[in-house]
């Protein structure tokens, strides 16, 4: 009779040789770095080092290449024109998402259904302004409120961080829920505590998408316990502002996006097959919160940076401004193509920044054949945008802020559609619009009302932070009447 150390020795000869496998590379894929047996190439994936190593990587292997993470199969796309091939051209069957255990958003949603939810949510989110001109207003609002801040501080040393989230944030809440918050309202800020704290979390999401194992691992060494318990702080305020929603709806009077929901709820209520219930809502309000206001807010705080180590820069954005806009009113969406050095400069902030420098990753609906090799279907593609901010044949000298780079002898705008920060293909940034009006007028406003300098003697570096967004790191600065 086999005895239970023969079976138990059989077992783990079993697992250690699945493990192997799934540790080393097939032929038919992309090349890539060797594997360490084991480990396949999970020591090519620590924050820290990630992008410097792709960028090795990408020398040598070419804009496509595969890395072996455990049970799954990276392959990092690199390159304007390969990302564009492989999104856009190769869009049918690269625009899922794979599977992991951490968001519950309408970009993790999959093939009908995230169509059928996508596009409800832009048509929804374009009968209040999204994307049109009539949001310039909600903007102009927050706007004030913003300068009147800083105006208050006096010209002291402060850090604005906080200030320009919440002034982000309320314009996205006005959207979804019909109200905007005070800055000092404790639940308010208890919210984007929570938002901020996972946000801030080094690519959790990333780590729980390429090693779904880690959530069973004691204790909380990979802080995905401390993401989750963020996550339902956040779900359950917002289920509370639903259900308020629900107790004083009108259907001849829809106030925001929770209400044109809810009423798709009730006109779909008897369809067996719909899909439009409370936990859809909820994680379609979620993403729009959450994302809706971390990229606008991180490229903000990029630009105060910036403008602190460049007041040549801000300088010729205030003249600009003042020429075309004069100082009696803010500058507005009619403004922006008269103010061409204005852009250029959000473009290049947006570039250096580099808010987003890998796209979420994209999952596959059939394995594609790409120039010799097989990309199965299994595999998770990470876009890298980093690769095309910063790749010397498009943008020479890469690591310096010159925003002249996006001017031509005339002074008109060129090449901004490199500028690969909202991703691309189907799964584009559902808020880019919105966004990139937000980091326009309050980026704008800023500089035609004050003078941006340091804190203190330290200038801040331009060294960032790697989370869900790549932020700076927290600086004060003295914001000075012009």
């Amino acid at each position: 009779m086999v005895d239970f150390w023969t079976v138990s020795l059989a077992f783990v000869v079993v697992v250690l040789y699945i493990w192997w496998k799934n540790t080393t590379r097939d032929a038919t894929l992309p090349p890539g770095p060797p594997t360490v047996p084991f480990l396949g190439n999970l020591l090519s994936v620590s924050p820290e080092t990630m992008l410097d190593k792709f960028q090795e990587y990408r020398k040598k292997y070419g804009d496509v290449f595969s890395l072996i993470t455990g049970s799954r199969i990276l392959v990092v796309i690199n390159g304007y024109e390969t990302l564009r091939e492989i999104f856009i051209k190769h869009g049918d069957k690269t625009s899922e998402r794979p599977d992991h255990f951490l968001t519950r958003d309408v970009g993790q949603f999959k093939g009908t259904l995230w169509k059928e939810h996508r596009t409800f949510t832009i048509n929804a989110l374009r009968e209040f302004g999204f994307g049109k001109r009539s949001l310039e207003s909600r903007i102009i609002e927050e706007i004030e409120v913003f300068v009147e801040e800083i105006q208050n501080k006096k010209g002291e040393p402060s850090n604005i961080h906080s200030l320009i989230n919440v002034c982000i944030s309320n314009i996205i809440c006005s959207i979804n829920f019909g109200q905007r918050y005070h800055h000092d309202d404790e639940k308010f800020r208890t919210l984007l505590d929570a938002v901020n704290r996972n946000l801030s979390n080094e690519n959790v999401m990333f780590l729980a998408t390429i090693l779904p194992f880690v959530k069973y691992i004691p204790g909380d060494p990979c802080r995905i316990k401390k993401v989750l318990e963020n996550q339902r702080l956040v779900e359950e305020h917002l289920r509370q502002l639903v259900k308020e929603h629900k107790e004083t709806y009108d259907e001849n009077t829809p106030r925001d996006f929770i209400d044109v929901f809810l009423k798709k709820m009730i006109a779909e209520k008897n369809n067996p097959s719909a899909t439009f219930d409370d936990d859809q809502l909820l994680k379609i309000i979620v993403e729009l919160f959450v994302a809706g206001t971390e990229t606008a807010s991180t490229a903000l705080r990029w630009f105060s940076l910036f403008m602190i180590r460049h007041p040549d820069v801000q300088d010729k954005m205030r003249k600009e401004i003042n020429d075309i806009v004069g100082t009696s009113r803010f500058p507005n969406m009619e403004d922006k193509p008269k103010l061409p050095y204005c852009e250029a400069v959000i473009h290049e902030t947006l570039r250096v920044g580099a808010i987003v420098p890998l796209s979420i990753p994209h999952g596959l609906t059939n394995a594609l054949d790409y120039k010799g090799f097989t990309i199965p279907k299994e595999a998770i593609l990470v876009p890298n945008l980093h690769s095309v901010l910063f790749d010397e044949a498009i943008f020479p000298d890469p690591h310096s802020f010159k925003p002249e780079r996006f001017l031509d002898k005339e002074g008109t705008l060129q090449n901004t559609e490199k500028v690969l920060i909202f991703s691309l293909g189907r799964r584009v940034c559902l808020g880019e619009a919105l966004a990139r009006m937000e980091v326009f007028l309050f980026a704008s406003s800023l500089i035609q009302r004050f003078r941006l300098l340091p804190g203190d003697e330290t200038i801040p570096e331009e060294k960032g932070v790697t989370g869900v967004t790549y932020a700076p790191r927290d600086f004060f600065l003295r914001a000075v009447n012009v």
